[in-house]
């Protein structure tokens, strides 16, 4: 095969955001800068979900990037099925690395970190574990798994492993490299967010108008929220309480939610119960590039997670969207690393909690963006996004790892 090869997993399928706008552009984006390294890269599709589109995997093939599908099946059993990917996945890597002088190993989030933490005791030369995140800590706070649970006890143990086999961890929060430096790993820390393209993801002037037209907004402020409810975010009633109370502190507020049909069906019956139904607007999930278009509508981003004690290791892909797109966000104290760059950077709002938003910083918020001072904003917001969660810089990081600087 050659002198050196990288195997790349992740654990969710190919068109999850999370590997479509994230780990698979920062592949594509480095065969792009660096070709000739073969590269086989792992996803877990689950039962029933489409095939990507032609183009994304004949961008593929022409990187030099091989995909290789797990199968996974949501409602089967969890442990049982992770264990059987994890055995298929060290075999398809043993043998397409088989040839190969130097292995390296790259995983994306702490599921496949499992993987991977295998697969270099298995021979590998190299492990890069990309934004570790301990999800045992988040299924335990959910209620999920109990800490004397045998889920909650080898995904736990795992974790610890991976950050003793990782050579190079790209942390996400400064909460994540603390983590890692009280772990005793001697792993070299990367400290990155996850990131995005942000000159892709723009914002989009002609768009702008045309959709604000089209959704009939006006000169509304629009506050957008694309993403989940419940589990690891704000239950849809939750929201919906947020939402009464931001409408009802400024008449120029409107709301758009752009979530899965049943999720929005309960956002459009909880604000028509609040007599608001006027006030918001809820579309079904869409493509990366219209989701663009839609954020190009908005004024002001939300960060729809809860400030749960484990919530400090995450890091929002929105924000990063979000700011890309120039509009400030509204972010309950202790998410990520993003509440602290917002207050340090001016681009949004602090917040104890969404179900307790202060009304005068809220106003002041709405005024600047409906103001004259709204396109100095957005700039800031733009900025940020270039200088901290641009895609550029976690390919650099993955640069430097892979060549084991």
């Amino acid at each position: 095969m050659g002198r050196e090869c990288v195997v790349v997993v992740c654990s969710h399928g190919i068109n999850d955001p999370l590997v479509s706008l994230l780990m698979l552009r920062y592949a594509m984006r480095l065969q792009e800068e660096d070709p000739g390294t073969p590269m086989l890269f792992f996803t877990e599709e689950p039962e029933g979900t489409a095939s990507p589109p032609q183009s994304v995997l004949d961008d593929m093939v022409a990187r030099g990037i091989r995909w290789q599908p797990l199968k996974y099946h949501v409602q089967g059993r969890q442990f049982m099925q992770r264990m059987r990917n994890m055995v298929l996945f060290c075999v398809k890597s043993l043998w397409f690395a088989r040839r190969s002088r130097k292995k390296t190993v790259v995983a994306f989030l702490s599921m496949s970190g499992s993987y991977a933490s295998v697969l270099r005791s298995l021979g590998f030369h190299r492990f890069v574990l990309v934004s570790f995140e301990p999800h045992s800590r988040y299924m335990v706070e959910l209620g999920v798994w109990h800490e004397a649970s045998l889920k909650y006890r080898v995904a736990a143990w795992f974790e610890r492993r991976q950050l003793q086999n990782a050579d190079v961890i790209v942390a996400p929060t400064e909460a994540a490299v603390d983590l890692i430096a009280h772990s005793g790993s001697r792993a070299r820390v990367v400290h990155q967010g996850v990131t995005v393209d942000v000159r892709a993801n723009a914002r989009r002037a002609d768009k702008r108008h045309a959709l604000r037209n089209t959704l009939h907004l006006g000169d509304r402020v629009v506050l957008v929220y694309a993403g989940k409810f419940n589990g690891l975010y704000y239950s849809e009633a939750e929201y919906v309480r947020f939402m009464e109370a931001t409408c009802g502190m400024d008449v120029r507020v409107h709301h758009l939610v752009i979530t899965f049909p049943e999720h929005g069906g309960l956002i459009k019956e909880g604000m028509a119960n609040k007599g608001l139904e006027g006030r918001c607007t809820v579309l079904g999930p869409m493509d990366s590039d219209l989701l663009t278009d839609h954020l190009s509508v908005a004024d002001i981003g939300v960060i729809a997670v809860p400030p749960t004690p484990s919530q400090v290791f995450r890091t929002p892909v929105k924000s990063a969207l979000y700011w890309a797109a120039g509009l400030p966000i509204i972010v309950p104290e202790g998410i990520s690393d993003d509440w602290r760059l917002t207050r340090d950077r001016g681009v949004g709002l602090v917040v104890p909690d969404l179900l307790q938003v202060p009304y005068g910083p809220f106003k002041a918020l709405v005024a600047e963006v409906a103001g004259p001072e709204g396109p100095c904003l957005q700039q800031r917001c733009v900025d940020t996004a270039m200088a901290c969660r641009d895609t550029g810089l976690m390919v650099d990081a993955l640069r430097s790892a892979l060549a084991g600087a």
